[in-house]
């Protein structure tokens, strides 16, 4: 008897393009990556140093499925006095990084059939997920003429009987957009018209340059509002797997027992490495901010005159560039491709973002200066000449 084939819903989940590069890459020397969403620093010191106490302490057994109780309440009390919005430690999930904690969200909330509105350009973790959960994204569009803002009366009509969350993501990943204030109240308010959940995606809120992050627990209801944050942005923890979620009070049980059969817990030494990063010293957070805001200036003074970037971005650590502005008119995995092979730099193909987004890519600015210069410049004449 022949095995049975893979299940449906595993095979035909969204796969992300910025994996498929990044593993091409992987296999040759001396690629200049532009295309990892990861700090090139090291973890800091009083951050490490904190987790060498714990395995030397023995501290390397499971915790509960929610975390430590000692790190939850930091959590919590981080975001109370970061956003005056008052956050119980019940609220908040310790989880396998932040789509650990975007995971917990949707499979806590999400019914088969339901519908979940996802931003285009968006991550595209967030459409795999919703697959997974049996659900269907829909995407609303946010569009270079807008500033890649979501217009929120066109995202209201997109809201039928089976809609169950917004997802949002400020600062955001592609594009670089702090989202307004009045956005994001806006967001709010259709929340509680229409009694749906808002999943906010905040890993990059310490990555800021102009303007300022507002977040979403200042305008979404506590009972309606799923926020998910971690510490791998912000403190170059992105292997240590560490984020959260702060839930709806009667859900925060339920996203916690989802991590049982997944991943049981966030691992034990990374939960202590979190407590370190959250009591120690934050002037390496100002320290990594002012190098990417240098870095993202890199961008600008190469590319900035072009007519390639649709925006300038204001946090995070991503930009945008426009591939069709010359006579590249091949998709943009397609050029991503033979920019790597034909030239050694590797960015991600705007597509995996969503359809939207195919005449771009996505460049990181997460490389040493000398060799974001060169990358920059090889991507601008690869442009100019294609």
């Amino acid at each position: 008897m022949k095995p049975r084939p893979a299940a449906s819903r595993a095979l035909s989940m969204p796969r992300s393009a910025i994996r498929e590069i990044m593993v091409l890459a992987a296999g040759r020397e001396d690629v200049i990556h532009m295309e990892i969403g990861e700090p090139d620093f090291s973890t800091p010191d009083h951050i490490t140093t904190g987790a060498f106490e714990a395995v030397q302490a023995g501290f390397t057994k499971y915790t509960p499925n929610p975390g430590l109780a000692s790190l939850r309440k930091k959590i919590a009390d981080h975001v109370s006095n970061r956003w005056d919005a008052p956050v119980s430690a019940d609220r908040v999930v310790v989880t396998t990084g932040a789509v650990g904690g975007l995971f917990c969200a949707l499979m806590a909330v999400t019914d088969v059939g339901d519908e979940i509105l996802v931003p285009d350009p968006g991550w595209p973790n967030y459409e795999s997920i919703v697959h997974l959960a049996g659900a269907k994204p829909i995407r609303f569009e946010l569009g270079a003429e807008s500033g890649f803002v979501p217009d929120v009366h066109s995202v209201e009509r997109l809201i039928t009987q089976r809609t169950k969350a917004i997802m949002i993501n400020s600062p955001g990943n592609p594009t670089g957009v702090v989202l307004p204030a009045d956005v994001i109240q806006s967001i709010g308010d259709l929340a509680k018209r229409y009694g749906l959940f808002v999943i906010s995606d905040e890993v990059y809120e310490d990555i800021v340059f102009e303007g300022e992050h507002v977040s979403a627990a200042h305008y979404v209801p506590d009972d309606r509002l799923f926020l998910v944050s971690g510490a791998s942005k912000t403190y170059a923890m992105t292997g240590w797997r560490l984020g959260y979620v702060i839930c709806p009070a009667d859900l925060a049980a339920i996203a916690a027992a989802l991590q049982e059969p997944v991943a049981s817990c966030a691992p034990s030494v990374s939960q202590k490495a979190y407590e370190a990063a959250l009591a120690g010293p934050q002037d390496c957070v100002a320290q990594f901010r002012e190098i990417y805001r240098r870095r993202r200036d890199i961008l600008l003074d190469v590319l900035g005159n072009t007519g390639l970037l649709p925006v300038v971005p204001a946090g995070a650590f991503y930009g945008l560039v426009d591939i069709t502005n010359r006579h590249a008119t091949q998709g943009s995995l397609a050029f991503a491709k033979r920019l790597l092979q034909e030239k050694n730099v590797a960015v991600v193909p705007g597509i995996t973002f969503g359809p939207s987004c195919d005449r771009y890519v996505r460049v990181a600015f997460t490389t040493a200066d000398d060799a974001l210069t060169e990358g920059l410049t090889i991507l601008r004449d690869f442009i100019d000449h294609t």
